[in-house]
C-alpha cells in the first residue's frame, strides 16, 4: 500500500512539471516563429551581401564601399537577386559605414530615368537619389552611419543610415542594345568615394587645398562567414551576427527583448546548447512554421484585381509589419517603394487557376488603357522556384519582358495591345507580341516607374490574364 501511495504521489507531482515543460515548449515554438519572421530579411540581406563581397566562387565579387556597375542586363542565368528587371542596368555597392562616411555623386542624367536606393539591413528604403525627387542633376550625398558625429560638407546632402551595413542599388534605364554605350558612360561618371578619395579628386580638379588626414583609416574588409541553410538555427546565428554590426534603434531593441527566452543577443553566437532536446525541437517547429507563413503571406497582402495583386502602400518602408517585410525579402528583395515604382504581381488567370507554362494565355490592353506611368512600364515573365523565388526563363528569343519601349509590337487598329503568354512559339504573325513562358509554374510582374496615382491607388485596373487553350 505504501509503495502504491508513493507511485500515485510521484505521478501527481510529476504532472505539473510535465505541464510546465509543454507550456515552455509551446512558448519557445511561438517565439521562434515570430523571431524567424522578424530576422528573415536580415538573413537574406546578409546572404546577398556575402555572395557579392566574400564568395570566392563569384567572379563579380567586389570590395566594400565600391560601386560595381553591371554592364549588361540580367539573363536567364542570373540568380543573384530574385525577380530582376529587364529594363535597367544596375549599379550596386555594399557599404560599411562603421568607420567613416562615403559620398555618392550622380551625373546629369539628361531626362533619362534613374534611381539609387539606400536599403538598411532590415530592407527598408531609407533614402533615394532619383529623377522623381532630384530631377536630372542630383546633389551629391554624404552617407553616414547611425553612430557618426560630425558636420557635413556644405555642398552635400547628409543621409544618415539606420544601420552600418547598407545596400546601395542603382538603376539606369536602357533603351535596348544601341543604348549601352550611353549608359556605360553615365555609370562611369557615377562616383562612390571615401573622404580621402573625394578630397584627392577635388584637389586634382580644382587645385583647391582640402582638409586631409595624415593617415587614412584602414579599408573595410568583407570577411563574414557564409550562411548554412542546412542548419535550421543558422538564421538566428546569422541574424545576431548582422545585428551586432550597428547600434539598434529603440524599436528593434524592444522587439529583441520580447524574444529573451530564445537568448538572441546581437553580436553574440546563438547558444543552441542552452536548450534541451525537446526545446530545440520546439524551436525548429517554430522556424518551420515561420517559413510556411512567409510563403503563404502573399494571399493576405495587397489588393487583388483581375488576378493582379497591387502592393501595400508601405512596401519598401515596412514599419512594424514584419511578415510583409519577410514576404518581400523572399519574393522581391530590394523592391522600390510604390511612389518610385509600383509592381503588380500575377500568379493566376481570370478563372483563378495558377499560371503555368503548359497553358496558353492572352493579356489584352484595351484602347487607352495601357499602364499609366510617367517614366515607363514593362511586363516581365518569370519561372518560379519551389522556394517561391522568381527568375527569368530561358527562351529562343532571349526576351524576358515587353513594354512601352519594345520595338516591333503590333497594335490593333483600335489601339489595343494583345500580348501572347505561352511556352511554345505562337502561330505565325503573333511572334512580335510573344512573351515566352517557362514550361512550368510562372509569374508575371507589371512594373510602372514613376506611376500615376491611379495605378498606386488601384483605380486603374490591369486586365485579367485569360487562358485561351
Amino acid at each position: 500500500m505504501k509503495a502504491t501511495r508513493r507511485l500515485v504521489l510521484g505521478a501527481a507531482l510529476a504532472m505539473p512539471a510535465v505541464g510546465r515543460a509543454q507550456e515552455k515548449q509551446a512558448m519557445l515554438e511561438d517565439l521562434a516563429r515570430r523571431a524567424t519572421i522578424y530576422l528573415f530579411p536580415v538573413y537574406e540581406m546578409y546572404r546577398t551581401r556575402w555572395n557579392a563581397t566574400v564568395n570566392e566562387k563569384n567572379p563579380a565579387r567586389g570590395k566594400l564601399n565600391r560601386l560595381r556597375h553591371v554592364p549588361a542586363l540580367a539573363t536567364s542565368r542570373s540568380r543573384a537577386v530574385t525577380t530582376p528587371n529587364a529594363d535597367t542596368l544596375y549599379s550596386s555597392a555594399w557599404l560599411d559605414l562603421s568607420v567613416e562616411p562615403v559620398f555618392l555623386t550622380v551625373p546629369d542624367m539628361g531626362g533619362r530615368y534613374y534611381s539609387f536606393a539606400f536599403m538598411s539591413l532590415f530592407t527598408d528604403n531609407f533614402a533615394y537619389v532619383s529623377r522623381r525627387l532630384d530631377g536630372n542633376r542630383p546633389e551629391p550625398r554624404m552617407i553616414v552611419g547611425p553612430g557618426w558625429k560630425g558636420e557635413a560638407d556644405r555642398d552635400v546632402v547628409l543621409v544618415r543610415a539606420p544601420t552600418n551595413g547598407v545596400w546601395l542599388l542603382g538603376r539606369i534605364l536602357i533603351d535596348g542594345p544601341p543604348d549601352l554605350e550611353a549608359v556605360w558612360t553615365l555609370q562611369s561618371r557615377t562616383l562612390l568615394e571615401t573622404p580621402d578619395m573625394r578630397n584627392e579628386r577635388r584637389i586634382l580638379e580644382t587645385q583647391e587645398l582640402m582638409r586631409q588626414r595624415t593617415s587614412p583609416p584602414p579599408e573595410p574588409v568583407a570577411d563574414w562567414p557564409p550562411t548554412n541553410p542546412a542548419d535550421p538555427f543558422d538564421l538566428f546565428e546569422v541574424g545576431m551576427r548582422a545585428l551586432g554590426e550597428s547600434p539598434l534603434a529603440e524599436r528593434d531593441k524592444a522587439v529583441l527583448e520580447g524574444f529573451a527566452p530564445l537568448r538572441l543577443r546581437p553580436g553574440r553566437k546563438f547558444d543552441v546548447r542552452a536548450f534541451s532536446e525537446s526545446e530545440r525541437e520546439a524551436i525548429k517547429r517554430g522556424i518551420a512554421r515561420a517559413h510556411d507563413d512567409i510563403r503563404a503571406a502573399g494571399r493576405g497582402y495587397g489588393r487583388t484585381i483581375n488576378g493582379w495583386t497591387y502592393p501595400e502602400r508601405h512596401l519598401g518602408n515596412f514599419g512594424d509589419d514584419y511578415l510583409y517585410r519577410a514576404l518581400i525579402a523572399l519574393t522581391g528583395l530590394a523592391a522600390l517603394e510604390t511612389a518610385e515604382a509600383t509592381y503588380l504581381m500575377c500568379n493566376s488567370d481570370a478563372d483563378g487557376r495558377p499560371l503555368d507554362g503548359t497553358g496558353r494565355y492572352l493579356l489584352r490592353f484595351e484602347p487607352g488603357q495601357l499602364p499609366p506611368a510617367k517614366a515607363f512600364w514593362s511586363l516581365t515573365m518569370y519561372e518560379v522556384t519551389p522556394e517561391g523565388r522568381a527568375f527569368f526563363t530561358d527562351n529562343p528569343m532571349s526576351r524576358y519582358a515587353i513594354g512601352d519601349r519594345s520595338r516591333g509590337l503590333v497594335h490593333g487598329a483600335d489601339g489595343s495591345l494583345e500580348i501572347h503568354l505561352q511556352h511554345a512559339r505562337p502561330e505565325s504573325g503573333q511572334e512580335a507580341n510573344w512573351l515566352p513562358a517557362p514550361a512550368g509554374p510562372m509569374r508575371l510582374v507589371l512594373r510602372a516607374y514613376e506611376p500615376s496615382d491611379a495605378l498606386i491607388d488601384a483605380t486603374w485596373a490591369a486586365p485579367a490574364v485569360k487562358r485561351i487553350d
